[in-house]
């Protein structure tokens, strides 16, 4: 587990920025367990298992664009809120509620306030949440795919 694991939105989780090269990643993690290149267009995915940890790098330079992690980062946090401390749906709720607009697609909630998407937190099975911090420019605000989530 890496220790001070909060997000800061559009900026990254911890000591992982966004924008970082895989050089800087491996330096900082040591060599990924998997990488591995999209099937979705240009793009790198490397995986971390000790650390519950994804990330996936594009663009030109092949900077870190969406960083994935689990509830193995049990410190982690998001605006003084507990990612995996608490249960899933009062989790959710209170993050949907600061975000002020969430909006899903495909049971993936994106919340653009945060810079961050949420997969699992309403399911049986509180091991399968992830949270996923993304780059500016990763999602479109006005994609017709993206709904409006219903109050909680």
């Amino acid at each position: 587990m890496i220790p001070n694991f909060v997000v800061t939105p559009y900026v990254g989780v911890g000591p992982i920025r966004l924008g970082m090269t895989g050089a800087q990643l491996h330096a900082l993690l040591g060599p990924p367990n998997s990488s591995r290149r999209s099937r979705f267009g240009p793009k790198l995915i490397e995986h971390w298992r000790q650390e519950d940890l994804t990330v996936v790098l594009s663009g030109p330079q092949g900077g870190a664009a969406e960083i994935s992690f689990g509830s193995h980062q049990a410190g982690a946090e998001v605006h003084n809120v507990p990612l995996f401390s608490r249960s899933g749906p009062d989790t959710y709720r209170d993050l949907c509620r600061l975000d002020g607009a969430p909006r899903e697609d495909v049971g993936m909630t994106v919340l653009f306030r945060l810079g961050i998407t949420l997969d699992g937190f309403l399911a049986t099975d509180q091991d399968q949440r992830v949270v996923t911090v993304f780059a500016a420019g990763t999602w479109d605000e006005g994609d017709p795919r993206l709904t409006p989530v219903a109050p909680a």
